[in-house]
């Protein structure tokens, strides 16, 4: 196995757990409105080979296996960082509160009526009219005439409850989901004998998905290389947020060649550089024999390959450079060489068409369609005056 690369710690992380014995496909980021500047690494894990009982399973005090170890992970690798939203508790709780409220509400019209009503029986058929003597309404002796006020107590606390539970789910439906791939890479790592070893169980460990699922088969050689070159065009869409998780993390808002490199052309590259693991993780037999493995450098934390992800920015900058000087020169070139209306108009539409699709791919997403169209229609412009100037 390639011992892992050193990165600056300034360098914030995106993990991208990846290894040949797991091929299912690395998933596209989910949109967000969110954005950092930084262009993050990309660890992936090593093919390590599987434990053996002979192993040391010696660990230091602040590296408990258990949840202790997910804290651990999660702080170390911060893409790892994901929590439960509990939606439908939130939403639950949202409900209730508002069950009580309109109870509430309905009791307090209906002391307002009989308050109304002894008008001239009693100060509390002034409080319609005298709110001053609603508020005075505790210092009365007759306990009835008292009601009214303490409904209203009673409603004031359980609607600031209400508005503070409704602010804070309006928050948390706002925070960003995590990277899906990185949701499956934890759980393989939670999996794999030679890394968390299942050290977690009991109620809250199925946050991250069903650890003891099968993993998917490898996908044909060819078959994954078809899948890789048509996700530059054809990105596959995001899969649904079924496991109900959210991200305190800002998500990156990269162009679309970036991100293919960091989610798609790196994990191929590193499943066809590391030969296949032979540890079953689905065996229960496998994880029983490896249960206290803890590794050959007895810290499974940090065996990670670091693809850094200023190197990905920095290339694909290189290459959208490069093809922004090659495109309109190509173009004229093709154009000084054609004979004929048919064949100049073809070419325009064709290298038009090509600059806007480079447009959509090498540039970030928060490019407007406004700016788009203009670039494009500026560009056939430029080809349409040579075209006239021939």
């Amino acid at each position: 196995m390639a011992p892992p690369s050193t990165t600056s710690e300034s360098e914030k992380m995106s993990t991208t757990l990846t290894n040949s014995s797991f091929t299912e496909s690395p998933r596209s980021l989910s949109q967000g409105t969110a954005q950092t500047s930084v262009m993050t690494d990309t660890p992936l894990m090593g093919n390590r080979p599987p434990l053996t009982p002979q192993q040391s399973t010696e660990t230091s005090d602040d590296d408990v296996p258990g949840w202790p170890t997910i804290a651990k992970l999660m702080a170390v690798r911060p893409e790892f960082e994901s929590y439960s939203r509990f939606r439908e508790l939130n939403v639950k709780n949202l409900l209730y509160y508002q069950v009580e409220l309109a109870e509430l509400r309905e009791e307090l019209k209906e002391l307002e009526l009989i308050d109304w009503q002894k008008r001239e029986l009693s100060d509390a058929g002034k409080f319609a009219k005298r709110a001053d003597y609603l508020i005075a309404s505790p210092t009365l002796e007759s306990s009835k005439d008292r009601k009214q006020w303490k409904v209203v107590v009673k409603i004031r606390k359980l609607l600031k409850q209400y508005n503070a539970a409704l602010l804070q789910h309006e928050k948390m439906s706002a925070l960003p989901e995590p990277d899906s791939c990185n949701i499956e890479e934890l759980r393989k790592w939670i999996k794999r004998p030679e890394y968390g070893n299942y050290c977690i169980g009991g109620h809250g460990s199925d946050a991250w998905g069903d650890l003891y699922s099968k993993e998917k088969l490898p996908d044909p050689l060819m078959q994954r290389i078809w899948l890789l070159l048509r996700s530059i065009f054809w990105p596959p869409k995001a899969p649904p947020n079924t496991l109900d998780l959210v991200s305190t993390r800002p998500l990156r808002n990269i162009d679309g060649l970036t991100r293919w490199v960091q989610q798609k052309w790196i994990p191929f590259y590193h499943e066809c550089r590391t030969s296949p693991s032979q540890t079953n993780t689905s065996d229960p037999s496998a994880i029983e024999e490896n249960r206290q493995g803890r590794g050959k450098d007895g810290n499974p934390l940090f065996d990670l390959e670091c693809y850094s992800g200023r190197t990905m920015l920095r290339f694909t900058s290189y290459v959208a450079t490069v093809v922004a000087c090659i495109l309109p020169t190509l173009a004229i070139g093709v154009l000084a060489t054609a004979h004929g209306t048919t064949h100049i108009l073809l070419y325009i539409g064709g290298f038009t068409a090509l600059f806007a699709i480079g447009l959509i791919v090498l540039t970030n997403p928060d490019t407007t369609r406004v700016e788009i169209f203009t670039a494009t229609a500026a560009f056939s412009a430029v080809l349409v005056v040579f075209v006239q100037n021939q």
